[in-house]
């Protein structure tokens, strides 16, 4: 099996994400997101992010698709729009800017949505080492279904 490594997205995500974003314990790789929305979906299409986070997803509005970020907590739903605010100050690779809704609602029941052209997102990350280098409330946090 072959690993796909990307490099560090620190930079990129210091310019892009405000600094209230940083304290999610398990932030995708933006390197790794730009990769799966060029393979997989076109300019124009809708990706829904069911578990959003702070909004690494959110990349993909950048490159002219629109993206639809579900997230259940509403501490990472503020710097996640914080954030979309400055992003939208950085086009990248030429697109223009696709749509964002960021709502907030919980992934277990999203049956509300329709139109959706793709689903991108983060696995949880409970019982990983990436959960377990934070403080490890977010990990409690998860397995208590909070």
């Amino acid at each position: 099996m072959q690993v796909a490594r990307f490099r560090s997205d620190a930079a990129l995500r210091k310019r892009l994400w405000t600094p209230e974003a940083f304290a999610h314990p398990a932030k995708a790789n933006l390197y790794m997101m730009q990769a799966i929305v060029e393979r997989y979906t076109q300019p124009g299409d809708w990706i829904l992010d069911p578990m959003a986070g702070v909004g690494s997803t959110l990349i993909a509005a950048l490159m002219g698709r629109n993206v639809i970020a579900v997230e259940k907590e509403t501490h990472f739903l503020e710097p996640m729009a914080a954030s979309w605010e400055k992003m939208q100050a950085h086009p990248m690779l030429g697109f223009p800017t696709g749509q964002v809704a960021i709502l907030q609602g919980d992934a277990r029941d999203l049956s509300w949505l329709d139109g959706v052209d793709a689903v991108a997102f983060s696995p949880p990350y409970a019982d990983s080492p990436v959960a377990q280098s934070s403080d490890g409330e977010a990990n409690r946090r998860f397995k208590a279904g909070r």
